[in-house]
């Protein structure tokens, strides 16, 4: 079961951090410049071409990535190049994520995740925005040697995470992202060190830099998706307190990577942060867990409930993983 921790994990597409000391704060006011700001952003986040390296900080280290970012036929595409720590490289587009792995001789494929380029959480709509955070405008910065705008996304409650992030004004580009604890401690940041926006990229550009012929090859399958009235879902799971702008987004059934078991898959959003609820029967009782745990910003919720495990894990706050688990129920 605690494989199941590192398949969501996975699925999150999200590195872990330690706690390390408070941010300093930046010079703030709050005005509407902000919200047309992260709008720009989510207009154009997708669309740029660009190629550059970024360094991210997480579990106390710091590591640095290569990136090649664009759109290929109306495709989004990435690749992504490890620069430190053991190699890799991470291959996406709009349906698959590939993951390269040459010290093992090993490839992993799953299904991709909505969101593309610089490690971040980023809101989809500014309508959530306003109903869970507060966005203050900052003052003017410089990354990679372009200018760019600092925001501060501020959480109302202690059931999410607050983020800064620094925009280039002109492009809508994202040059840097900081997570904030409820509590004011740095949690993760990534930052762009270089960045060329390019004219226009080619499929050569996406395929594996690694001579992949002889490697093991483990995909992912998936039962399907299905909204919360259609058949193939168990209707019966449901989530009966959930925090403040909380909702269910998303249900479906899967088979990971690291499992054959099918997985009950629930997605609780606050149209910015993003729970993954996971639902299994083990083949044995022993195998059942209890509890919280933690793993940078990543906080885990597990119990055992009518011989299935519930696991909930998000970058979240471990109240909210806990309100969220204690509160997932079955009823026919």
């Amino acid at each position: 079961m605690r494989l199941l921790i590192t398949a969501g994990i996975v699925l999150l597409a999200a590195s872990v951090q330690a706690q390390t000391p408070p941010v300093s704060p930046i010079k703030i006011n709050v005005n509407s410049d902000g919200h047309e700001l992260i709008k720009k952003m989510l207009d154009h986040v997708d669309q740029i071409n660009y190629q550059g390296t970024f360094v991210f900080m997480h579990n106390g280290q710091l590591d640095s990535m290569r990136i090649v970012h664009g759109v290929v036929d109306g495709e989004v595409k990435e690749r992504l190049t490890s620069l430190s720590g053991e190699p890799r490289e991470v291959v996406r587009d709009d349906e698959t994520v590939t993951c390269v792995w040459p010290n093992r001789n090993l490839i992993t494929v799953d299904h991709s995740s909505a969101h593309h380029g610089i490690p971040t959480i980023v809101p989809r709509e500014l309508e959530s925005l306003t109903q869970s955070y507060t966005v203050i405008s900052g003052s003017n910065s410089r990354i990679a040697e372009h200018d760019c705008k600092m925001l501060a996304i501020k959480p109302v409650d202690q059931f999410r995470y607050g983020y800064e992030l620094c925009i280039e004004p002109k492009s809508g580009m994202l040059l840097r992202s900081k997570m904030i604890h409820p509590r004011g401690h740095l949690l993760e940041e990534v930052m762009f060190t270089n960045v060329q926006y390019l004219e226009s990229v080619d499929h050569i550009n996406f395929h594996p830099e690694n001579n992949i012929k002889n490697f093991t090859w483990r995909k992912s399958k998936n039962l399907g998706e299905y909204a919360q009235t259609q058949q193939g879902s168990d209707k019966g799971w449901h989530v009966s307190k959930l925090p403040p702008g909380f909702s269910v987004s998303r249900i479906n059934q899967r088979i990971m990577t690291t499992s054959d078991e099918p997985v009950h898959h629930m997605v609780v959003s606050d149209g910015v942060a993003s729970v993954s609820v996971f639902i299994i029967k083990p083949r044995k009782l022993s195998d059942m867990f209890e509890g919280l745990s933690r793993r940078g910003s990543i906080n885990a919720f597990s119990k055992e409930f009518d011989n299935h495990q519930i696991t909930v894990l998000g970058e979240v706050p471990n109240e909210t993983v806990k309100m969220i688990g204690s509160s997932v129920m079955h009823s026919e």
